[in-house]
Protein backbone atom coordinates (compact mmCIF):
# COMPACT_ATOMS: atom_id res chain seq x y z
CA UNK A 1 0.00 0.00 0.00
CA UNK A 2 1.47 3.06 -0.71
CA UNK A 3 1.88 5.96 1.60
CA UNK A 4 -0.60 8.31 0.61
CA UNK A 5 -3.09 5.67 1.11
CA UNK A 6 -2.18 4.92 4.73
CA UNK A 7 -2.33 9.06 5.35
CA UNK A 8 -5.87 8.80 4.28
CA UNK A 9 -6.81 5.92 5.99
CA UNK A 10 -5.02 8.26 9.09
CA UNK A 11 -7.26 11.07 8.53
CA UNK A 12 -10.33 9.47 7.80
CA UNK A 13 -9.86 7.73 11.32
CA UNK A 14 -8.65 11.24 12.73
CA UNK A 15 -11.70 13.05 11.54
CA UNK A 16 -14.01 10.16 12.68
CA UNK A 17 -12.43 10.25 16.42
CA UNK A 18 -12.86 14.63 16.26
CA UNK A 19 -16.86 14.24 15.15
CA UNK A 20 -17.19 10.96 18.10
CA UNK A 21 -15.16 13.93 20.68
CA UNK A 22 -17.36 16.68 19.64
CA UNK A 23 -20.45 15.08 20.14
CA UNK A 24 -19.70 13.23 23.29
CA UNK A 25 -18.37 16.71 24.74
CA UNK A 26 -21.63 18.05 22.84
CA UNK A 27 -23.90 15.44 25.09
CA UNK A 28 -21.69 15.89 28.16
CA UNK A 29 -22.04 19.56 28.33
CA UNK A 30 -25.49 19.42 27.65
CA UNK A 31 -25.79 16.40 30.76
CA UNK A 32 -23.61 18.71 32.98
CA UNK A 33 -26.26 21.28 32.48
CA UNK A 34 -29.07 19.34 33.75
CA UNK A 35 -27.03 17.94 36.66
CA UNK A 36 -26.42 21.45 37.81
CA UNK A 37 -29.87 22.70 37.68
CA UNK A 38 -30.57 19.52 39.26
CA UNK A 39 -28.48 20.36 41.81
CA UNK A 40 -29.65 23.57 42.58
CA UNK A 41 -32.90 22.84 42.09
CA UNK A 42 -32.68 20.14 45.10
CA UNK A 43 -31.45 22.61 47.32
CA UNK A 44 -34.69 24.51 47.63
CA UNK A 45 -36.21 20.99 47.70
CA UNK A 46 -37.31 20.48 44.33
CA UNK A 47 -36.85 17.58 42.17
CA UNK A 48 -36.31 17.00 38.32
CA UNK A 49 -36.87 13.83 36.31
CA UNK A 50 -33.15 13.57 37.09
CA UNK A 51 -33.19 13.50 40.37
CA UNK A 52 -35.82 11.56 40.64
CA UNK A 53 -34.52 8.53 38.56
CA UNK A 54 -31.61 8.71 41.06
CA UNK A 55 -33.55 8.37 44.01
CA UNK A 56 -34.99 5.48 42.38
CA UNK A 57 -31.91 3.88 41.97
CA UNK A 58 -30.49 4.70 45.54
CA UNK A 59 -33.64 2.96 47.19
CA UNK A 60 -33.51 -0.64 44.59
CA UNK A 61 -30.20 -0.53 43.24
CA UNK A 62 -30.74 -4.41 42.32
CA UNK A 63 -34.34 -3.66 40.62
CA UNK A 64 -31.83 -2.09 37.58
CA UNK A 65 -29.94 -5.66 37.40
CA UNK A 66 -33.04 -7.89 37.40
CA UNK A 67 -34.58 -5.59 34.67
CA UNK A 68 -31.75 -5.48 32.50
CA UNK A 69 -31.27 -9.18 32.63
CA UNK A 70 -35.06 -9.89 31.83
CA UNK A 71 -34.65 -7.53 28.71
CA UNK A 72 -31.92 -9.60 27.92
CA UNK A 73 -34.01 -13.05 28.29
CA UNK A 74 -36.36 -11.56 26.10
CA UNK A 75 -34.17 -10.13 23.34
CA UNK A 76 -32.58 -13.79 23.49
CA UNK A 77 -35.90 -15.58 23.19
CA UNK A 78 -36.40 -13.64 20.05
CA UNK A 79 -33.32 -14.15 18.41
CA UNK A 80 -33.74 -17.81 19.37
CA UNK A 81 -37.45 -17.73 17.79
CA UNK A 82 -36.23 -16.30 14.43
CA UNK A 83 -34.01 -19.10 14.27
CA UNK A 84 -36.42 -21.67 14.50
CA UNK A 85 -38.56 -19.77 12.56
CA UNK A 86 -36.51 -19.95 10.08
CA UNK A 87 -35.41 -23.72 10.29
CA UNK A 88 -39.15 -24.78 10.05
CA UNK A 89 -39.41 -22.49 6.50
CA UNK A 90 -35.85 -24.43 5.35
CA UNK A 91 -38.20 -27.42 6.37
CA UNK A 92 -41.24 -26.68 4.92
CA UNK A 93 -41.34 -29.53 2.61
CA UNK A 94 -41.99 -31.85 5.83
CA UNK A 95 -44.22 -29.35 7.80
CA UNK A 96 -47.79 -28.95 6.99
CA UNK A 97 -48.40 -25.89 9.86
CA UNK A 98 -46.19 -24.54 12.84
CA UNK A 99 -47.46 -22.57 15.96
CA UNK A 100 -45.98 -20.93 18.47
CA UNK A 101 -48.45 -22.33 21.19
CA UNK A 102 -46.00 -20.90 24.47
CA UNK A 103 -43.89 -18.53 25.28
CA UNK A 104 -42.44 -17.29 28.91
CA UNK A 105 -39.88 -15.05 29.71
CA UNK A 106 -37.39 -18.19 29.37
CA UNK A 107 -38.83 -21.01 27.66
CA UNK A 108 -40.09 -21.05 23.73
CA UNK A 109 -42.96 -23.80 22.86
CA UNK A 110 -43.67 -25.13 19.31
CA UNK A 111 -46.49 -27.10 18.18
CA UNK A 112 -45.96 -28.66 14.42
CA UNK A 113 -48.17 -30.07 12.19
CA UNK A 114 -46.38 -32.90 9.36
CA UNK A 115 -47.32 -33.54 6.14
CA UNK A 116 -46.53 -36.94 6.99
CA UNK A 117 -45.95 -37.74 10.48
CA UNK A 118 -43.48 -40.25 10.06
CA UNK A 119 -39.98 -41.00 12.60
CA UNK A 120 -37.87 -39.57 9.83
CA UNK A 121 -39.99 -36.75 9.69
CA UNK A 122 -39.85 -36.37 13.50
CA UNK A 123 -36.51 -37.13 13.61
CA UNK A 124 -35.44 -34.69 10.91
CA UNK A 125 -36.76 -31.65 13.18
CA UNK A 126 -35.47 -33.36 16.84
CA UNK A 127 -32.13 -33.08 15.00
CA UNK A 128 -32.07 -29.78 15.69
CA UNK A 129 -33.45 -30.05 19.08
CA UNK A 130 -30.43 -32.69 19.60
CA UNK A 131 -27.81 -30.12 18.67
CA UNK A 132 -29.23 -26.90 20.55
CA UNK A 133 -29.69 -29.01 23.81
CA UNK A 134 -25.61 -29.35 23.17
CA UNK A 135 -25.73 -25.58 23.59
CA UNK A 136 -25.52 -24.33 27.60
CA UNK A 137 -27.82 -21.43 26.47
CA UNK A 138 -30.61 -24.60 25.58
CA UNK A 139 -30.40 -24.19 29.98
CA UNK A 140 -31.83 -21.47 30.41
CA UNK A 141 -33.64 -20.56 27.58
CA UNK A 142 -35.91 -24.35 26.79
CA UNK A 143 -37.31 -24.76 23.29
CA UNK A 144 -39.98 -27.81 23.25
CA UNK A 145 -41.81 -29.11 20.11
CA UNK A 146 -44.63 -31.10 20.07
CA UNK A 147 -46.34 -33.03 17.28
CA UNK A 148 -49.95 -32.68 16.79
CA UNK A 149 -52.29 -34.88 14.28
CA UNK A 150 -53.86 -32.91 10.99
CA UNK A 151 -57.42 -33.56 12.75
CA UNK A 152 -56.63 -31.88 15.54
CA UNK A 153 -55.34 -28.75 13.43
CA UNK A 154 -58.36 -26.85 14.38
CA UNK A 155 -58.00 -27.06 18.17
CA UNK A 156 -54.75 -25.78 18.89
CA UNK A 157 -54.53 -23.25 20.66
CA UNK A 158 -51.63 -20.80 19.98
CA UNK A 159 -49.85 -17.77 20.19
CA UNK A 160 -48.84 -17.25 16.76
CA UNK A 161 -49.31 -19.40 13.46
CA UNK A 162 -45.56 -19.56 11.79
CA UNK A 163 -45.48 -18.72 8.42
CA UNK A 164 -43.68 -21.25 5.60
CA UNK A 165 -43.40 -19.41 2.52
Amino acid sequence: MSDSVLDIKKDNKLGQLKAILYLLQTNLEDFKDEVDSSYELLKVGERTALSKKIEQKIENPIQDIFEFSSKIDLQVNAIIDKVIKSFFKKNAKIIDSAFKTKESLKDLHYSIVLKEDNIDNRTKLFSFLDNFDLMDISQKHPVYFQFIPKKLIDKINYKEEIKLD
